[in-house]
């Protein structure tokens, strides 16, 4: 892999994302996941794009991830008495938070992904099929099933 497109990366991710050492994390990640495909036999025809194209899907994916987390906390927030929560009410919902997340690994693949699409995310059932490649009425007997498995694995 070549470095010289370190400082081109680290530039334009520095000025995206307004924060040196967050672009430099972005970067050093985007450099171990290409040198990963590398490893594992892929052959990219333009490693600089390729780069800069894990490094905007990091980005990406980061941003959605801390949208979805600030959502979450907010409506937790919204059952909350107080209109500013207590530190021991935030870390209860992050606690909330992380069971959610691991009823949601426990999902089969499909289900997870119809019920982040829906409930997280907000998507229509239509819209969720159609990022799929499934129809809504299977978006939402995933949907439905997957709340269910988060209820049941509360009662146990």
């Amino acid at each position: 892999m070549v470095a010289h497109h370190y400082p081109e990366l680290l530039s334009f991710f520095s000025r995206s994302l307004g924060d040196r050492d967050a672009a430099a994390d972005v970067v050093q990640e985007a450099y171990a996941r290409v040198l990963k495909m590398y490893a594992d036999g892929t052959v990219a025809f333009d490693p600089r794009a390729l780069l800069f194209r894990t490094g905007k899907n990091l980005t990406v994916s980061d941003v959605r991830r801390r949208a979805a987390e600030e959502r979450m906390l907010q409506t937790l927030r919204l059952v909350s008495s107080d209109s500013a929560p207590s530190v021991e009410q935030q870390v209860d919902a992050r606690q909330q938070l992380e069971r959610l997340l691991a009823r949601m690994s426990a999902m089969p693949r499909r289900r997870r992904e119809a019920f982040i699409l829906v409930r997280i995310y907000g998507y229509s059932y239509a819209e969720a099929g159609e990022f799929m490649g499934v129809s809504s009425f299977a978006v939402d007997r995933h949907v439905v099933r997957g709340v269910l498995d988060c209820v049941r694995r509360r009662a146990v």
